[in-house]
């Protein structure tokens, strides 16, 4: 028996309703920092359309041939790019209005630094959406010792000159909240 549709809004991450949580301005460059399956980066292209053009950074090939292909039939502008987040992101300074880190933040090896590449990267009062596994939940998630807590996330951000904002809603397996970029 299949779960009921709820169950998936209230245990996972909803990129829908989590999205309808932050601010994207018409004209915004967003990047979708491991983007994956595409879950966030599509949903923004579904939800504003040549308003925005979307950046979804992975660093496995097939993800990225699998979001070229389905970002032909949205009507925004979609850049499917290679990136090892762990060495360099591939974007000039100051390019994005938004950026999301969705289930990253934990496979990320040298996480200050990565941070201080976002900084790079987002332009000033720009805002930084970060979700992440709360938990391993018997290795649905990520394994136990590589989790950041919420609390970790927040502080690892606050370091980098970000003003965190208030936390949103991502169901009982996630956390989130927005960052926003402080840095001149």
């Amino acid at each position: 028996m299949a779960a009921p549709a709820w169950y998936h809004v209230c245990v996972f991450a909803s990129p829908q309703l989590i999205l309808d949580r932050i601010s994207i301005p018409t004209g915004a460059r967003v990047g979708d920092f491991g983007s994956g399956g595409g879950h966030f980066a599509l949903e923004i292209a579904r939800q504003r359309g040549p308003e925005v053009t979307v950046y979804a950074l992975d660093s496995l090939h097939a993800n990225l041939e699998r979001l070229a292909h389905e970002s032909r039939a949205l009507q925004t502008t979609f850049y499917p790019i290679y990136a090892n987040l762990n060495e360099h992101i591939p974007l000039r300074d100051n390019l994005l209005s938004v950026a999301i880190v969705a289930n990253t933040l934990f496979a990320i090896e040298n996480r200050k630094r990565f941070i201080e590449e976002l900084s790079r990267v987002v332009k000033p009062q720009g805002v930084i959406l970060v979700v992440d596994w709360m938990g391993s939940f018997g290795n649905t998630g990520p394994m136990d010792g590589e989790i950041v807590t919420p609390a970790e996330a927040a502080t690892l951000f606050r370091e980098q000159g970000f003003q965190i904002g208030e936390t949103i809603p991502a169901g009982t397996h996630h956390f989130a909240f927005a960052a926003l970029c402080m840095t001149p």
